[in-house]
């Protein structure tokens, strides 16, 4: 169960800012002395699994400098998911250029020493950002600060399907369901030519088209602004390149500059397009797509499956699925299972759930539970709610519930479900609180 927040005090005024899913604002402990805080405030008091994620890489990145420390997390008085950390004074690095203009190039120069280190600090312990852009960054003087850690994930096998809502600095692998190290220093690349130029990735100054971002990415060959200085241009040229296993990986400002190759000299990138050409023909989720694109085939899917285009829609999704694209593989058994390709639509489930996918694995375990012996569906319940889902951590509360032996175990699942939305398992917490009070006398 999420824990109670401490007496923290804010005012509607004194907002830092905020995004699609919560606000920051100044805060104050009220019981206690103590210096101004800032609390994030989830928009959706079920937004658990993302607070949860939050607040675990912000436990992981505890003592780093350079990133705010966690202070205190969990519901306040009116249930909302807070998140309570040190208060970094400065300005956002995207407002700081668009009133001041582009950083100096000494600036810069400490703007990635230190982002560096703190970089060097999260990879050290498995934990990759994915969220490196200007409006994460805060500037006051000299020190830059490193802000938002709530996309942050673990490098884990180098499986990633999670794709950040705003797409400005997303590495291409991201799109093909894969990051890594390499991919912070691709959001790290193209931060510099923003920090020094004034200029966004690519063409997203006047092309503010979602579906551009993905090709982009994915096939747009990369020019640099002439305002970017010379002696950033390999380092930038290197680290903004599509293939992650060609970026330098290293900590050291000074020797992955003496590292970095002449633009002239990096390695060929496969098949990259100039601008002109991109979605021309086609569209750009389109041509992300036939390109074998993973996430470009499973958007076109979905797309299409609304449109009530099945064959093209299942044939995109196929293509993904094939390339090991879980979310793909799942819906493409979601659309297989209650037809005469039945047995195919499994054999793409457990694909999915091979490749841990919480949604296919609670679908398994809701085949399993109607067969024999039922306590097969456990293992697959557990994985799933591991993964967030609600409907699993509920199911399994209720296998669970009526042993006494594992009662406070059931409890916890009802809570966990409860957190993330499920009125039944509210509903019976209720009756389990109702059940445990003593009657009057």
């Amino acid at each position: 169960m999420i824990r109670r927040l401490g007496d923290w005090a804010y005012r509607v005024e004194d907002r830092l800012g905020g995004g699609g899913y919560a606000q920051a604002y100044r805060c104050r402990n009220s019981s206690a002395p103590a210096p101004d805080a800032a609390i994030k405030v989830f928009d959706d008091p079920y937004y658990a699994n993302t607070f949860e994620k939050e607040v675990a890489a912000l436990e992981i990145m505890a003592g780093c400098p350079g990133t705010p420390q966690l202070i205190d997390h969990g519901r306040n008085a009116d249930g909302m998911l807070c998140i309570v950390t040190t208060l970094i004074p400065g300005l956002r690095l995207d407002r700081l250029i668009k009133k001041q203009g582009p950083l100096t190039g000494g600036q810069t120069r400490s703007l990635v020493r230190q982002l560096l280190s703190v970089l060097e600090f999260a990879h050290g312990l498995g934990l990759l950002h994915k969220d490196i852009k200007a409006s994460n960054i805060l500037v006051d003087g000299e020190r830059f600060t490193l802000l938002d850690w709530g996309v942050a994930e673990a490098v884990g096998d180098g499986r990633s399907e999670i794709i950040r809502a705003k797409q400005d600095f997303v590495a291409p692998e991201c799109y093909r369901g894969r990051h890594g190290q390499a991919t912070d220093f691709y959001s790290l690349g193209w931060l510099i030519v923003h920090a020094t130029t004034g200029a966004l990735p690519y063409h997203f100054d006047s092309n503010r088209e979602r579906d551009y971002r993905v090709a982009a990415h994915c096939l747009e060959r990369p020019e640099l602004p002439s305002a970017l200085a010379a002696d950033w241009q390999p380092l930038v040229s290197n680290w903004i390149g599509k293939t992650p296993e060609h970026r330098l990986s290293g900590y050291d400002l000074d020797a992955l500059m003496a590292r970095a190759l002449a633009p002239g000299e990096l390695p060929p990138s496969a098949d990259e397009h100039d601008f002109r050409t991109l979605g021309r023909d086609c569209g750009f989720l389109r041509q992300a797509a036939e390109a074998g694109i993973p996430y470009a085939q499973h958007e076109l899917g979905m797309r299409l499956l609304k449109k009530g285009r099945r064959d093209e829609a299942l044939f995109w999704l196929g293509r993904a699925a094939a390339d090991g694209y879980a979310r793909s593989a799942y819906r493409l058994a979601m659309a297989l299972m209650t037809t005469a390709d039945a047995a195919h639509g499994r054999e793409w489930l457990l694909a999915a759930v091979r490749a841990n996918h919480p949604e296919a694995c609670y679908q398994l375990a809701k085949q399993l539970l109607d067969s024999v012996p039922a306590e097969a569906a456990l293992p697959w319940l557990r994985r799933a709610a591991a993964g967030g889902l609600s409907n699993a951590h509920y199911r399994y509360a209720k296998w669970l519930d009526g042993d006494a032996r594992q009662a406070d175990a059931a409890l916890a699942h009802y809570r966990a479900a409860a957190e993330r939305g499920h009125v039944q398992a509210r509903l019976r917490i209720e009756e389990i609180a109702a059940a445990s009070t003593p009657s009057p006398a």
